[in-house]
């Protein structure tokens, strides 16, 4: 018969080892905003896109309000703000439906055909500051997010002045390890009714290599007024051209991939950005949604 006093250290030593387990048990859970948990969990960036707004203003005036909505921290334009560049009135118009929006929330446009003008209109509304390039074609970052703007209404050869700009910005922001999204007007890979133009015949061998060469992965584009998403050697194309100018038909199918997707609608796109990837969203109007993918973030 074991003593009381052997009896009572011994049942001690078992409470004191079932302490001592609870304790480490626990020490191997990871706490619930540790590192491992944040990559597929929390958004790091939030940014809309859409473009092609011309006189639609109607349907602007709703895409304005839907993009507040969602809270991003900035918004990209795909170009052709207005329908005419050149006229005042039209730019008055512009102000009024995107006022309360570029008030509080950074605004990004880049240069379409329509925005063209002798008074300089378009530049006055390229007010946010950029890291390099001019009122035409600049670049800026917000988190990890090297974007880009460039202007399809000038030249961008190698030997143009943007030309020599963008393959210099390019490969600086890819020795950083920046994540690079360009967003320009004239669609480089679409099916709609401009897939067959010259301009864009001439600047799909020059942009297209120079994306590939510098690690691009995701591109907004506008000009076709549709919402057209291809993956090309993959990149990720988006045409968001739907943010109130009258629709296109798809009339180039035969320029397409099977995987890709094309609506004919007024639309934007919502990107939330997190740690190991990019998530696109393309609503409607009335906020049901056309199209959602994912693009990997990695060196």
């Amino acid at each position: 018969m074991i003593p009381m006093r052997s009896r009572t250290l011994f049942f001690c030593a078992l409470i004191l080892l079932a302490v001592a387990c609870t304790q480490a048990s626990r020490s191997t859970v990871s706490p619930p905003h540790s590192a491992q948990a944040t990559p597929a969990t929390e958004v790091l960036l939030r940014f809309a896109a859409y473009g092609d707004t011309r006189d639609g203003h109607e349907v602007h005036r709703k895409i304005v309000d839907d993009v507040m909505s969602f809270h991003p921290a900035l918004v990209l334009q795909t170009g052709d703000l207005v329908h005419d560049g050149s006229a005042a009135a039209q730019w008055k118009i512009f102000d009024e439906i995107t006022g309360a929006m570029r008030s509080q929330i950074p605004y990004y446009p880049a240069r379409g055909n329509h925005d063209e003008g002798p008074e300089g209109y378009y530049q006055e509304r390229v007010t946010q500051p950029v890291l390099s390039g001019n009122k035409l074609y600049y670049s800026f970052e917000k988190g990890s997010i090297h974007f880009v703007a460039i202007d399809t209404e000038q030249p961008l050869g190698p030997k143009s002045d943007q030309g020599r700009w963008l393959e210099t910005d390019l490969a600086q922001a890819q020795a950083a390890g920046r994540f690079i999204i360009p967003f320009f007007h004239k669609a480089i890979f679409t099916i709609g009714p401009h897939a067959t133009d010259p301009d864009e015949q001439a600047l799909k061998p020059i942009l297209h290599p120079l994306f590939q060469r510098h690690g691009v992965r995701l591109v907004f584009e506008g000009h076709d007024h549709i919402y057209y998403r291809t993956i090309r050697d993959g990149i990720a194309y988006v045409v968001t051209g739907g943010g109130g100018a009258p629709l296109y038909d798809g009339q180039h199918p035969e320029l397409g991939l099977p995987h890709d997707v094309f609506r004919k609608a007024h639309h934007f796109c919502v990107v939330d950005v997190y740690a190991d990837r990019l998530a696109v969203t393309a609503y409607q109007t009335d906020l049901t949604k056309l199209d959602r993918f994912t693009v990997a973030v990695g060196r």
